[in-house]
């Protein structure tokens, strides 16, 4: 084994293993996205080591931001959304970061990596639409005035067992002063 297959090998090591440090796949996408977003500095160097290091910069950015895209896309897998707005959300965070990943490997006229790409977009796509399509939108519920969450809960869903959900969704400093407009499921 070459030094740079066990590079790249660690790398991908390094975004599992971040996966698999979050028990909650939530997490998992919060952590992976930002890893999956790093763009190294540019060097301050222009010497001909400067230039080097520039090349070697933007190959390792590349390799860590394409390593944790593919776990990001496993974690996604396993991230249960609760909404269809939720689902919706996640898929074009994702697809948005695919999107650069593929634009760079389009530029570099790396074919392989730009197909397998363009084919993980694809699955993340048909998986958050497929997944969120049977979850409730989110809509905005306007109160006429400040209510306990119960209450709120009762005159939405015909349930107040679920104003903690009401709560989670609201964010208010006391469950029995809700806000007048927040975004909570519409069923």
């Amino acid at each position: 084994m070459s030094g740079a297959t066990d590079f790249a090998e660690a790398a991908q090591a390094l975004a599992e293993a971040l996966r698999a440090a979050t028990t909650d796949p939530a997490d998992s996408v919060r952590v992976l996205q930002s890893l999956a977003d790093f763009y190294p500095s540019d060097p301050t160097s222009v010497s001909a080591g400067g230039a080097a290091r520039s090349i070697m910069q933007d190959a390792c950015g590349k390799l860590f931001r394409r390593a944790a895209l593919v776990s990001l896309c496993r974690a996604a897998r396993k991230y249960q959304p609760w909404s269809a707005d939720d689902a919706l959300s996640l898929r074009d965070t994702v697809c948005d970061l695919l999107d650069a990943e593929i634009l760079s490997a389009g530029d570099d006229g790396d074919d392989a990596t730009f197909n397998a790409l363009r084919a993980l977009r694809a699955a993340v796509v048909r998986d958050l639409t497929q997944r969120g399509a049977n979850l409730a939108q989110l809509e905005t519920v306007l109160g006429p005035s400040v209510l306990p969450a119960p209450v709120i809960a009762q005159r939405l869903y015909r349930d107040s067992s679920r104003s903690e959900e009401l709560v989670v969704q609201a964010d208010p400093k006391h469950p029995a002063f809700m806000p007048v407009s927040f975004q909570a499921l519409s069923r």
